[in-house]
């Protein structure tokens, strides 16, 4: 996750959300952290939850010029664990893995990823 900026059309996420609950899915990227995650997933498939909230909580640091302490990274690690991984995975984006703390599997559709109005983004 690079210089990557975000420009959510709500409009395009809702289109792209199909068959998937659209409140749900509007929902959940109203938070920039799953948001950030997403965009992550999307060239990472199979991150450990521990690299996800280091990734995670340097953006979060990046945006707001900060730099991103052991708290930050520890809270972003609860809500990914508690929130963000959970709802992913209902909406059917990736397999998470409990006991190793894995996503073991994404399928976050193209589209969602375009609605989500991310530029610079690195392979």
């Amino acid at each position: 996750m690079g210089n990557e900026q975000f420009d959510p059309d709500p409009f395009a996420l809702y289109t792209a959300t199909g068959e998937l609950p659209a409140d749900d899915v509007l929902r959940l990227f109203a938070d920039r952290r799953a948001r950030y995650a997403v965009v992550y997933l999307a060239d990472h498939p199979t991150p450990t939850l521990e690299e996800l909230a280091d990734v995670i909580a340097a953006k979060d640091a990046s945006v707001e010029g900060t730099i991103a302490t052991p708290a930050d990274r520890d809270r972003v690690r609860i809500r990914l664990y508690h929130a963000i991984l959970p709802k992913l995975e209902s909406l059917g984006f990736i397999t998470y893995d409990g006991e190793t703390n894995a996503v073991t599997e994404t399928d976050i559709p193209p589209v969602v990823i375009d609605a989500l109005g991310v530029t610079d983004r690195s392979s």
